[in-house]
């Protein structure tokens, strides 16, 4: 039995916990408030960094919070966030997210996110999850955004991402929430991973154990690694939106790859490899993304046709 689930927790590459997680309730306390904590060295923060990251367990939801000062201007945050095609440069740039395609249709945006093993993987053999992508406040003081699943695998619900951004001094305060509701089988599924191959991982933030403050580990320490993930595919997506194709894509793929390792909770695999696998997902979602345009565009084609 115990054989069986972990090879069905590797086909599914942790998809469960890697699909952008999703999010609560969490406007608990204001942007405001967390930039203050930062700025103050309230909130405990990643060494060198103006990172905060936490998790959380409440009414069986998991949930994951990254917030961070960043020097990208908040114009030039908001500009490229809002844009539903930009997301599917920075969610592929993560191990498990084999590839990314996105459509707008009567102003409803939607993005399909296909998950599967760190290895290279096809989209066919990937997991697929359609998120809808909504926009839910932009002015000059503030940006907010919601990407959200009703279901995803093995019985896995409420999926949910939340961005909020807001200028500050320093640039821009970014602030990342997500979560999902498990099922019973994905919690099975994760135990035998955390008992097995996964059970030296750890998180970032820390608790008493023994008496001495501990790298959080279990489910905690997975969907923190996850959502940092996101956090550093967000700011190397910015900090080479500028440079023209294909070179954007091949140094936006090397930052993220030097900001990963940076940290030694993310390490999977060597620069070449991770290099090597995800040109090859490049190219594949693509042409996803052209097959799903030439059917919009021919389902255009056809509607206006009949409307003559």
């Amino acid at each position: 039995m115990i054989t069986y689930l972990y090879r069905k927790l590797q086909h599914l590459g942790l998809a469960f916990v890697i699909l952008l997680l999703a999010s609560t309730a969490w406007g608990k306390t204001s942007l405001l408030d967390h930039y203050h904590r930062l700025k103050n060295g309230k909130s405990i923060t990643l060494p060198g960094t103006h990172i905060s990251l936490s998790s959380s367990i409440q009414d069986d939801a998991l949930s994951a919070e990254v917030s961070s000062i960043v020097d990208t201007p908040f114009d030039a945050i908001v500009a490229a966030l809002s844009q539903p095609d930009n997301w599917c440069q920075i969610m592929p740039l993560h191990f498990n997210i084999k590839a990314c395609t996105y459509k707008t249709q009567e102003n409803n945006a939607m993005l399909t996110v296909y998950s599967g093993r760190k290895i290279y993987e096809p989209p066919e053999d990937s997991y697929e999850m359609t998120y809808q992508f909504e926009i839910i406040s932009q002015d000059d003081k503030q940006f907010s955004l919601r990407l959200h699943a009703d279901e995803g695998p093995v019985g896995t619900s409420h999926y949910l991402i939340e961005l909020d951004a807001m200028p500050v001094a320093e640039g821009t305060l970014l602030q990342i929430h997500s979560s999902y509701q498990p099922s019973w089988f994905s919690s099975l599924l994760t135990s035998t991973y955390l008992s097995t191959v996964g059970s030296d991982k750890v998180g970032f933030s820390r608790i008493k154990q023994d008496g001495e403050l501990q790298p959080v580990k279990g489910i905690k320490g997975v969907i923190e690694r996850n959502v940092m993930r996101y956090q550093i595919a967000i700011d190397a997506f910015l900090s080479n939106k500028s440079l023209p194709e294909p070179s954007r894509h091949e140094a936006t793929l090397a930052s993220w790859f030097k900001q990963n390792d940076s940290y030694p909770q993310l390490h999977e695999m060597d620069e070449n490899e991770y290099l090597e696998i995800k040109r090859e997902e490049w190219s594949n979602q693509k042409k996803l993304q052209q097959a799903l345009d030439d059917i919009l565009k021919l389902a255009t084609v056809s509607y206006l046709e009949e409307d003559e």
